[in-house]
C-alpha cells in the first residue's frame, strides 16, 4: 500500500502541511481500505474464473437462499436434498474436468467452491458498505468521491442480482460476459477511487492534465471490450472449436457465411452466439489492443510520472503480450485449467495497471 500511495505521505505533505483542520488522515485511511477491497475484488474475480472452470457455477441452483438457509447442508440428507435439486435442474451432468457422471463426494466438492465464492462476494458487499458510511462521515472524501462512489454502489447491486439471474439462467453466456464485464467495472472503480482519494482535493486542483489521457481512456476502453469478447468466448466455449493459429481451420478469416450464419436469429445474436464469429472477434481486438498499448507506452515515454507510473509504463507492453502468448496457447490447448486461469489473472492485472496509467496521465504526477 505504501508504494501505490507513497506520493501521499511525502510529495503532497512537502505541498500541502497538514493542519488540525486537514483532514488528510481521513482520506488515507478510506484509501487503504479502497485498496484492500480492490484487491478483495480481484481475488472474487478469479474465483469466479475458478468457478467456471470446475464448472462449479450450477452446483448451488437456488438463490440467494440453499435450502431455505445461508448454510451449506449439515446432514446427509440435506445433501441428498441439495444434490436431486442440482440433478433435476442441470441437463449436463457431466464433469468437465473428468467427463463422467457428477458423483455426490464430487459435487460437495463444487458446492464448497461455488459457496466460497458466494461468500466473498458477501465480505466484499459488507466491506463497501463500510467504507460508504465512513466515506460519509469524511466530509471531504464525500465530496470528493461521491459521483463514483454512488455509481459503485449501484454496480454492486447489480452485480448481486446479476449473478442470481446467471444461475437461474443456466449460466447464459452473454450474462456470463455482462457479470463478468461489471466485476472489472467494480474493481476498476475501487482502484480509481483508492488512487484518487489518496492526495487531498487542493493537490488535484492543481495538477496539469495530460495530453494523453484521452489516449489511455481509449486505449483501457479497447482492452475492457476485449475482456467482454473473453467473457463471450467463456461462455460459448467458443475457445473448444478451431483450435489453430494463426488460421482458424482453413482460414485466416472465415468466409462470411460462417461469420454471419442464418441459423442465428439475427446477424447481433452471431456477435453473442456465433462461437466462430466470437472467436474471430477476439483474436483480432487482441491484435488492436495490442497496438494502442504499444502506442500508449511509446506516447507516454518522457512524461513526468511518478515512480509507480513509470514501473507500470514498464510492465504493461510486456504483460500484453505475454496475455497474447497466453491467448494463443489457451486456444491451441483447448483452454486447461491452469493457463486459462492465468489467462485471468493477466488480463485483469494489465486492467489494474492502464488504470493506474490513465490516472497518472490525467493527473500528471511527479516524483
Amino acid at each position: 500500500m505504501r508504494f501505490l500511495f507513497k506520493h501521499t505521505s511525502e510529495d503532497v505533505e512537502e505541498k500541502v502541511k497538514p493542519t488540525s483542520a486537514t483532514p488528510f488522515q481521513g482520506h488515507r485511511r478510506v484509501a487503504s481500505w479502497l485498496l484492500f477491497l480492490t484487491i478483495l475484488v480481484a481475488i472474487l474475480i478469479l474465483w469466479g474464473g475458478i468457478v467456471r472452470l470446475s464448472g462449479s457455477g450450477l452446483s448451488i441452483p437456488d438463490w440467494p437462499l440453499i435450502n431455505g438457509s445461508l448454510l451449506p447442508p449439515l446432514s446427509d440428507s440435506d445433501w441428498q436434498k441439495v444434490y436431486q435439486s442440482y440433478k433435476s435442474q442441470v441437463s449436463n451432468l457431466t464433469d468437465p474436468q473428468s467427463s463422467v457422471e457428477i458423483s455426490l463426494s464430487r459435487f460437495k466438492f463444487m458446492f464448497a467452491i461455488e459457496y466460497i465464492h458466494r461468500f466473498l462476494a458477501s465480505i466484499v458487499g459488507i466491506i463497501f458498505l463500510a467504507i460508504f458510511i465512513l466515506s460519509l462521515k469524511v466530509k471531504s472524501v464525500w465530496i470528493q468521491n461521491r459521483r463514483l462512489l454512488i455509481p459503485a454502489a449501484i454496480l454492486l447491486l447489480s452485480q448481486a442480482i446479476l449473478g442470481g439471474v446467471v444461475v437461474k439462467k443456466e449460466l447464459q453466456a452473454e450474462l456470463v460476459a455482462v457479470h463478468l464485464g461489471l466485476a472489472f467495472l467494480f474493481f476498476g472503480l475501487l482502484l480509481w477511487m483508492a488512487l484518487k482519494i489518496s492526495v487531498t482535493e487542493a493537490n488535484l486542483s492543481v495538477q496539469k492534465k495530460s495530453k494523453g489521457t484521452a489516449l489511455a481512456w481509449i486505449t483501457m476502453g479497447v482492452v475492457f471490450m476485449q475482456i467482454i469478447s473473453g467473457g463471450l468466448m467463456a461462455g460459448t466455449k467458443a475457445g473448444l472449436v478451431l483450435n489453430t493459429f494463426p488460421k482458424m481451420g482453413d482460414y485466416l478469416v472465415p468466409p462470411v457465411s460462417a461469420l454471419w450464419s442464418t441459423i442465428y436469429e439475427t446477424p447481433f445474436h452471431n456477435l453473442i452466439q456465433n462461437q466462430i464469429t466470437i472467436q474471430f472477434i477476439h483474436r483480432w481486438w487482441a491484435v488492436l489492443a495490442i497496438i494502442m498499448i504499444m502506442v500508449l507506452v511509446f506516447a507516454s515515454v518522457g512524461k513526468k510520472l511518478s515512480a509507480r507510473g513509470r514501473i507500470a509504463l514498464r510492465l504493461v507492453g510486456s504483460l500484453a503480450i505475454f496475455q497474447l502468448l497466453l491467448g494463443i496457447g489457451n486456444l491451441m490447448m483447448k483452454a486447461p485449467f491452469g493457463m486459462s486461469l492465468a489467462h485471468l489473472a493477466v488480463g485483469l492485472l494489465l486492467f489494474g495497471f492502464l488504470i493506474l496509467i490513465t490516472h497518472e496521465n490525467k493527473y500528471g504526477y511527479a516524483t
